[in-house]
């Protein structure tokens, strides 16, 4: 049967052993789904069982679990017990994290701006390096590699879970910092090389990775409800159960890229991109990069001002909106216990989730037109901080009263936030890649578009407290 590429390439695998559906041409790989000849019959590639598509998801969960994890229990745990100071009649190992068991020390009181610089600086920086160093070879061995860092980082967190540091706070501070600027860099390095992996395969193998992070914020914020609960103030306890939870994610996605090495569906896209770049060996990484930003510009740009926009917002202003000003009593159907946990995190995550799932099956803006979606979440700038925005440590009030005060507002901008950065985010990422033919372009556009998406972060996680003086001041 004749090859409908065969007038304009023509390749011979190196080994009459070889499969020749692993050695794929640059041109076969245009072909969505690829063809494939066995036993002299064509036959699409697919993905039994969603298998591959699955594992992505998962990737894309345990990618961003850990992190997630010491987010959700940095201010109780650490903050708030871990780096007290506790006086001699009482003990760092008692699990509860009331003022009587020790008071606060500079440790504690900037841990939180710490622990942000030290996580998404490295994340940054090791995401760009990620671009001129995954290019050539197998990417899911520096996946591989990303893992036993994250892996060791979060064992380590484990066992000084139960380990009296009350005489040595400062060291045990510098140490945590260490392990967060560790777990960072190499998640950082983990997600762009997600991306440029998934960037080769269909659309929707793309979005997966998103999925599967936006379903990660939504099981997250779900736990910390149960355990808030369920463990009150057993601080310890949560942490293990935690960590332990993290711990066993990452043994999964480890054990899962290598049984995805060994599947069929995967071999034909991703080693034929590897092949690719072998036969065009004398283009550079620069050039690739000049290449990708060719088409694919504008959706970098979007990516970037749309996850400047999320995380000038989430979690830092949205966290602080309340029912009513303070010293006005709390007067809406959940509880003020519960009040930020369900109408912030579990209402974003859960939002974003079903943003980034709809992106599945309805695509309403196309490559050209979806930058005015993007732009119009500008709105979302000037909403939330003239709503009831009221930081815990505000004393002399806002510099301006609050021009929105609905709670239910509140409640459906934060879903109309996060939809909109789940669905737009999902539909960007797959775009990016794909407005290139060539495997290896479309692999650099991926990365290139991941480390834009981490920009995007660190710059609007910069921004929040930019918000904060305006709204409040710099003596708040």
């Amino acid at each position: 049967m004749r090859k409908p590429w065969s007038k304009t390439f023509s390749f011979t695998p190196n080994s009459a052993t070889e499969d020749a559906g692993v050695q794929t041409s640059t041109i076969t790989k245009k072909l969505e789904p690829l063809l494939l000849e066995e036993n002299g019959r064509i036959r699409p590639a697919v993905d039994t069982g969603n298998y591959v598509y699955l594992m992505f998801m998962m990737f894309g969960f345990g990618a961003l679990l850990p992190w997630n994890m010491f987010l959700n229990i940095s201010h109780d745990y650490y903050t708030m017990f871990k780096l007290r100071a506790f006086n001699e009649s009482s003990s760092a190992t008692l699990l509860n994290i009331s003022d009587s068991f020790g008071y606060s020390t500079w440790h504690s009181e900037n841990f939180q701006y710490s622990m942000t610089i030290s996580a998404q600086f490295p994340n940054l920086l090791f995401s760009f390096a990620n671009i001129f160093l995954a290019t050539k070879g197998d990417l899911t061995g520096r996946m591989r590699l990303c893992l036993a860092a994250v892996q060791a980082m979060v064992l380590l967190t484990i066992i000084f879970i139960y380990v009296d540091t009350t005489t040595w706070t400062a060291s045990f501070y510098y140490l945590t910092l260490f392990t967060i600027f560790v777990l960072n860099a190499a998640n950082g390095l983990f997600q762009n090389s997600l991306f440029g992996l998934a960037s080769s395969f269909p659309f929707e193998y793309t979005n997966a990775i998103l999925i599967g992070q936006n379903f990660c914020g939504t099981a997250v914020s779900v736990l910390a409800m149960f355990t808030k609960a369920v463990f009150t103030e057993e601080v310890q306890n949560r942490a293990a159960l935690y960590f332990g939870i993290a711990s066993i994610a990452i043994i999964v996605c480890f054990i899962l890229l290598n049984i995805i090495k060994k599947m069929t569906f995967f071999k034909k896209y991703d080693v034929a991109e590897a092949n690719a770049y072998e036969l065009n060996h004398e283009i550079t990484t620069w050039e690739d990069v000049r290449i990708a930003f060719t088409r694919s510009k504008m959706q970098f740009a979007n990516i970037f001002f749309l996850f400047f926009v999320t995380l000038s917002l989430f979690p830092s202003i949205c966290m602080y909106v309340r029912d009513a000003p303070p010293p006005l009593p709390h007067n809406f159907l959940v509880s003020e216990a519960y009040f930020m946990d369900v109408t912030t995190f579990l209402n974003f995550n859960l939002f974003a989730f079903l943003g980034s799932l709809t992106a599945n099956w309805v695509r309403l803006f196309s490559p050209k037109k979806i930058w005015i979606a993007v732009a119009v979440r500008v709105w979302f700038l000037f909403y939330f901080p003239l709503a009831n925005y009221f930081p815990t440590n505000v004393v002399d009030g806002r510099n301006f009263p609050p021009l929105f005060p609905s709670t239910w507002m509140f409640v459906f901008n934060v879903a109309l936030l996060a939809f909109s950065s789940g669905y737009l985010s999902s539909l960007v990422m797959m775009y990016a890649p794909k407005a290139h033919e060539e495997p290896r372009i479309q692999r650099m556009a991926g990365m290139i578009a991941a480390f834009f998406l981490i920009a995007g972060v660190v710059a609007g996680l910069s921004f929040s407290w930019a918000i904060k003086v305006i709204v409040v001041g710099f003596s708040q």
